[in-house]
């Protein structure tokens, strides 16, 4: 039977538009692994033996190429179809919770976390059930929660808050890893966090009701000290670069923001295989070196194309960060709807029933694998620095370090109802 949480209103995961296209993406995924291995063996056994007796040693390459790699990639689509089934039984079964939890970083083998349920505090144990490229989804920082949707005795889903992007979690099966990832928990201070906002109080509140929100300065920020985590003390272990006195390049966020890096990786590797396959592979027929450079060079091209439309948008971010006339504005920092968070700009001098002025998304302060480390108070204060015409392009700046805009700066318009349903979702109060 599905169940709910106490105060909700809904009863499975699935009622979210986001969750409902985040299975259905999966699925596609999976269709699409399967039928990309099966078309490879098609192709490599129909081209193989024409191939091998016309004497055509690149297109004979090719078809071995496809027979031992569309096995794979159809192994792929099939482990990936049953992980898909299992997802949607899920959060077709279950309402996301948002619970407190802690990453348990794993030895060996994928990464684990565990959870504290929003009802009765007991710890939850899991193991991810991923590849390895979807590890992070697994992290709850930067702040310490993760929805959940199924069994603690069973398995079920775990996504970032928003619901937007599925993890499958089994129970650790172990008694003493489960024991110990439990103490490592309560070592980390799992016990004394506050309960995040449930995802779905409120959700199907009467309309009269949801035209009250209050959005006001003190709500909002009441709001993101129940987010913020203890202990955030606005430290990096290792401070990066000023961006006022380095070239943008050097900047860790806005290289990684050009695509330059893998660009430049990709074209390299495809010069040294093409390289490599005229000097030695040529002469006798090998063709693994070119075809691996082709597919690098295809890579290269694509991230090409990224980076010459991202490279203009990361030297205006750099010449705003750099802009020498600052604005003041209070702020409220909420977390995003994946790993980003969300600026809330005030008038820098005001009351507490102050509206909401502006919003921005900004990326977390620390590094991928620690994106929590430097965060910044909750609520505080501020500079905007950057170019106020019609298209703003701005940085903020909080204790003298920028926190790097993910999109433009947006004006808040609170007559839009969107907009209204976003900063709700926001505060954890409704669907994102």
């Amino acid at each position: 039977m599905p169940d709910t949480h106490p105060g909700t209103h809904m009863t499975t995961a699935l009622t979210f538009p986001a969750t409902t296209r985040a299975v259905a993406d999966h699925r596609r995924r999976a269709w699409c692994w399967l039928g990309t291995g099966i078309t490879a063996v098609v192709v490599g056994l129909a081209v193989g033996p024409g191939a091998d007796e016309a004497g055509i040693g690149w297109l004979r390459t090719l078809a071995v190429f496809c027979v031992g790699c569309g096995p794979v990639a159809g192994a792929v689509g099939v482990a990936a179809l049953v992980n898909s089934r299992r997802i949607g039984r899920a959060v077709a079964a279950h309402a996301w919770m948002a619970c407190s939890a802690v990453a348990i970083p794993p030895s060996q083998g994928p990464p684990r976390v565990v959870l504290r349920h929003p009802a009765d505090g007991t710890l939850i144990p899991l193991t991810v059930c991923t590849v390895a490229p979807r590890y992070h989804l697994a992290d709850p920082e930067p702040w310490g929660a993760l929805w959940w949707a199924g069994d603690p005795r069973t398995g079920g889903v775990i996504a970032p808050p928003g619901g937007k992007q599925l993890v499958r979690v089994r129970p650790t099966r172990s008694d003493q890893v489960r024991r110990r990832d439990a103490e490592a928990a309560v070592r980390h201070g799992l016990l004394n966090r506050p309960t995040p906002p449930q995802p779905q109080l409120d959700v199907l509140e009467p309309a009269d009701q949801a035209q009250e929100l209050d959005l006001s300065y003190a709500e909002l920020a009441e709001a993101a000290r129940r987010f913020s985590r203890p202990g955030t003390d606005g430290r990096l272990a290792r401070k990066g670069p000023d961006p006022r006195s380095v070239p943008w390049w050097r900047v860790r966020v806005l290289l990684e923001i050009s695509q330059v890096r893998p660009a430049a990786v990709n074209a390299v590797f495809a010069a040294v295989m093409l390289l490599l396959w005229w000097l030695w592979a040529r002469d006798s027929q090998n063709y693994i070196p070119l075809l691996a450079g082709i597919l690098s060079a295809g890579y290269a091209l694509r991230l090409g194309r990224l980076a010459l439309r991202a490279v203009p948008v990361v030297k205006a971010l750099h010449r705003a960060a750099r802009a020498p006339a600052p604005v003041p504005k209070r702020y409220v920092l909420l977390p995003g709807f994946d790993d980003g968070l969300v600026l809330v700009l005030f008038p820098a001098h005001g009351g507490p029933e102050d509206l909401p002025e502006a919003s921005l998304e900004v990326n977390p302060p620390g590094d991928p694998k620690r994106p929590s480390q430097g965060m910044p108070p909750p609520v505080g204060t501020l500079e905007l620095r950057g170019w106020w015409d019609s298209a703003p392009t701005v940085v903020p700046w909080i204790d003298g370090r920028p926190l790097w805009p993910r999109y433009p700066y947006e004006r808040v318009n609170l007559d839009d109802q969107r907009k209204r349903d976003h900063f709700a979702a926001l505060m954890g109060r409704g669907q994102p």
